[in-house]
């Protein structure tokens, strides 16, 4: 059944974008109704008590959202470049169903350049640094 829905051009478009919106609003909420008092969400840090990259992504998110940038970056360095991701792909997602093409999806599945692997792999292991030194 969901091989016949990505068949269908708007159900595609459709269920990527409530997917991504789902995804972070439940980032977003789940961190919110979460009480941080020593307790985490995070199954790599309940399973091995060192911080996962994301970990703090929620806090992040929702300082970012409060306006506080600063606040935002402490929590999580990579919480402002994963929202600009987000903004972006939504922007293209519906210029693409607008324009009816697929740009959006031939892009995604391109292949990635050695180059560019090794900086997002720099940029996870900066990060998860961070996470750990914080801890």
């Amino acid at each position: 059944m969901l091989f016949r829905l990505f068949q269908n051009y708007y159900a595609k478009y459709l269920l990527t974008i409530c997917s991504i919106v789902g995804g972070y609003l439940a980032l977003v909420f789940l961190d919110n109704f979460h009480n941080h008092n020593n307790q985490t969400l995070c199954l790599f840090k309940l399973a091995t008590s060192i911080p996962c990259p994301g970990c703090g992504m929620g806090r992040a998110t929702l300082a970012l959202l409060n306006g506080d940038i600063p606040l935002s970056f402490s929590y999580n360095i990579l919480c402002i470049p994963f929202t600009l991701a987000i903004i972006i792909s939504l922007t293209w997602l519906t210029i693409d169903i607008f324009s009816r093409r697929t740009t959006f999806f031939n892009f995604v599945n391109q292949d990635i350049k050695k180059e560019y692997k090794f900086l997002l792999f720099s940029l996870l292991l900066i990060d998860w640094t961070i996470n750990i030194i914080r801890l």
